[in-house]
């Protein structure tokens, strides 16, 4: 090889380790080669956001009443957990010794989680129980049907459905019109308070179809991935094109399943005018130094239903706690002090299950229905016999929540 070969071979290698040393530069300026500041702990940034690694860290330290996480490299995690909330829930749960039992509560304008709170009185080492999604979602699913029904103008709060049977009586011989035997008439605001099955199957069978169904399913979030710092099982929902199918779906006896967080975050969408908030746990991160590694961003995951629809059914999600399947739990409110004035939204099921077995009973709400502070779901699964219900433990936690907030106001006076 003569020198112009060589020359031409150095020329090239000068060309292409400038290429490589500026690369390197450039990525040392931007800080790709720096230290992670999060490595030593279990967070991770990511594109949309932070995750947690394996499992939530300890709670065992609290700052301005929310529970905080202190790593030995010097960050801090901040969480959106209330420590008041979360601790009397725990507390409620293990004075019953529920089999199992789950709290979650939300901030409905910025899906900050104010309490996410677990126990199992027959399998203490249970995990995650918030963010599994094979619960039967029974007759919670009605509020899906409802908004369906609303939405699309087939029918208003106070539109009546004749059936006969009774409320609960599910089955061919009852949900097809009959106008011989339908003697009996209930709105669709009292079927919703009363869980009124044979209702629910007639408003699909009437006005709706299978996939109008699944697509406002869709629309609260069935069958798509939730995002959030720990990994959620996602609620599946399937739905056949029989009569049977529709029917038994919209009633709340299809094939559906549902996570606490994802029932308290239908609530909090329905208490925000149909706009659901991407759910966060993680408040902020701060380095050593006080520097902000991370803060979340309250974001829209999606609008479900317009406010109009919204403001409809939490006007009949207030008969379920006034004269509906929840007064009795809520009777004694008045002695709650915390509770009076306060307004409240709900909505029942109950159902057997399989995994874990038992007989589920289910609240999802929101407070003050004027302007919802707090949505929950409370899920507890009680066997072989009952001892509290998810009516229960939604009370108590409405109770704890206006009580700390009330403490709250006074202090800053």
């Amino acid at each position: 090889m003569g020198f112009g070969g060589r020359r031409g071979v150095w020329l090239t290698g000068l060309v292409v380790f400038g290429l490589v040393f500026v690369l390197f530069l450039e990525s040392w300026v931007l800080g790709g080669f720096a230290e992670d500041p999060l490595q030593g702990t279990p967070l991770a940034l990511v594109e949309d956001g932070i995750r947690i690694k394996g499992g939530l860290p300890s709670l065992d330290d609290t700052e301005q009443g929310r529970y905080v996480s202190r790593f030995k490299n010097g960050v801090t995690a901040v969480y959106t957990l209330e420590a008041a909330l979360q601790t009397a829930m725990e507390n409620y749960f293990k004075r019953y010794r529920v089999p199992y039992g789950v709290f979650v509560a939300i901030d409905p304008n910025t899906g900050k989680i104010l309490a996410s709170v677990e126990y199992s009185s027959i399998d203490p080492k249970a995990e995650r129980l918030a963010f599994r999604a094979t619960y039967p979602a029974a007759s919670i699913f009605k509020l899906v049907t409802a908004s369906a029904a609303l939405e699309e103008k087939k029918a208003r709060p106070d539109t009546q459905i004749t059936f006969h049977g009774g409320l609960y009586r599910l089955g061919p011989k009852n949900w097809v019109d009959n106008p011989k035997r339908d003697k009996q008439k209930i709105s669709l605001a009292e079927a919703l308070a009363k869980s009124c099955n044979v209702a629910f199957a007639k408003v699909a069978l009437r006005w709706l179809n299978a996939p109008t169904l699944l697509s406002y399913a869709e629309r609260f979030q069935f069958n798509r991935p939730i995002p959030f710092e720990l990994p959620v099982q996602v609620s599946r929902m399937e739905i056949d094109q029989s009569e049977r199918g529709l029917a038994m779906t919209a009633a709340g006896f299809g094939d559906v399943g549902l996570s606490p967080l994802h029932g308290a975050m239908i609530g909090a969408a329905i208490a925000n005018d149909g706009v659901m908030m991407s759910p966060c746990l993680v408040d902020q991160v701060r380095a050593a130094n006080g520097e902000k590694l991370y803060e979340c961003a309250p974001k829209i995951f999606s609008t479900a239903i317009s406010s109009e629809t919204a403001q409809s059914l939490r006007d009949m999600m207030a008969m379920t706690v006034i004269s509906g399947t929840s007064r009795k739990a809520f009777r004694m409110k008045r002695r709650e002090v915390s509770l009076r004035g306060i307004t409240i939204g709900g909505k029942t099921g109950s159902l057997t299950g399989e995994d874990p077995p038992g007989k589920y009973s289910w609240f999802v709400g929101m407070a003050p229905l004027e302007d919802p502070e707090i949505a929950v779901a409370a899920l507890v699964i009680n066997h072989p016999k009952w001892r509290i219900k998810a009516s229960q433990v939604a009370k108590e936690g409405f109770a704890t929540y206006f009580q700390s907030e009330n403490l709250k106001r006074i202090a800053s006076q």
